[in-house]
């Protein structure tokens, strides 16, 4: 009995060094001749990149994601040669004002596999609410584009911003700003106390609500991201009083500038970053902001952005991380005792 028990543990021992022999041989084979391995590593990307918006389908921020996404792909694949996946899921995520997609983004795997266009302007929630994740942990790769604001009146409204403020020193103006304490709100406010105008604030749940407002004469003004109400201006149903920036893009219409409120030239409008979770390794991040850049330089991709209005001034990398730090402190310290007697 003894020793049946010394000659299997013998033949065992040789069985297994034989399979592990074999085993390395064919590690070292694969290694020479370029064959793929069991413990060679996935180039990334591997598999679906979801992309996630805090819109309903149809709106700014879905459109350009839907737009981007095939030339993405293509060129996540040319950065990394030999990549299988790459292929982007956009994924809707509108609730609490895009507090789900953000929080959602927030939680995933810093894997490159969950990205997000992310609107700075949220910055102003935190401090209206407790959230559950902090927006200066975000890795911030791109500032994809600025749109800048530009305030509109009805087709039948003021001729122009003189006549609203005249209007302003006799009675209170109805200025739609969207849904209370988002960033249409918060640049409204901004206007208010540095114009002084007599004005009272209405809120609505986005920029098609505000515009349906005007359009129906419910409110006088509203306060609009360039590119998403250009089909509107185009079509004469509502008409531009200024531009909030040094020089204005429509003919006839002074900008903020001109009118003699230069702080409040080139500080309002939209930034639209590009997120990822917090600790997303550098050579993922640079993967993507490499796809990225050569996506955004597309000439067929610029000419379906020239077509539906949406302005393209990316800014990559350390820079766009400085940006939107900087734009977050604005917006939580600089102008927290102004927007307290609003918000509380």
């Amino acid at each position: 009995m003894e020793r049946e028990a010394i000659f299997d543990l013998v033949c065992n021992r040789r069985h297994f060094l034989r399979n592990l022999g074999l085993g390395l041989g064919t590690v070292a084979v694969a290694s020479q001749t370029g064959l793929p391995s069991l413990f060679a590593k996935e180039i990334y990307p591997a598999g679906k990149i979801t992309c996630l918006i805090s819109q309903k389908p149809g709106a700014g921020y879905d459109i350009l994601a839907r737009g981007i996404s095939p030339y993405l792909t293509q060129y996540l694949r040319a950065v990394s040669r030999g990549a299988k996946g790459g292929s982007i899921v956009v994924k809707n995520e509108p609730a609490a004002g895009g507090q789900r997609a953000y929080s959602a983004v927030f939680k995933a795997k810093p894997d490159g596999n969950t990205i997000c266009i992310f609107d700075i302007g949220f910055a102003t929630e935190t401090l209206m609410s407790k959230l559950d994740f902090d927006i200066q942990k975000f890795t911030y790769l791109i500032r994809i584009n600025f749109t800048t604001r530009i305030l509109v009146t009805g087709k039948n409204g003021f001729a122009n911003w003189g006549e609203m403020v005249k209007f302003a020193k006799q009675k209170e103006l109805k200025w739609g700003v969207g849904a209370m304490g988002r960033a249409i709100h918060i640049d409204s406010i901004i206007v208010k106390e540095e114009t002084g105008l007599a004005t009272r604030f209405i809120p609505f749940g986005g920029t098609a609500e505000n515009m349906n407002a005007l359009l129906r004469g419910d409110i006088h003004v509203a306060m609009a991201s360039e590119g998403s109400v250009s089909g509107l201006i185009d079509a004469g149903e509502i008409r531009v009083l200024t531009q909030f920036a040094e020089t204005s893009d429509h003919p006839g219409v002074p900008s903020i500038k001109e009118l003699g409120y230069p702080a409040l030239s080139g500080k309002l409008g939209g930034h639209r970053f590009l997120i990822t979770p917090p600790g997303l390794p550098k050579d993922i991040g640079n993967t993507l902001t490499s796809a990225f850049k050569m996506a955004l330089s597309d000439k067929d991709f610029q000419a379906w952005a020239k077509k539906n209005n949406i302005p393209l001034n990316p800014v990559y990398g350390d820079e766009a991380d400085k940006l939107a730090k900087n734009i977050i402190r604005y917006y939580q310290e600089d102008l927290r005792p102004v927007l307290k007697k609003y918000l509380d």
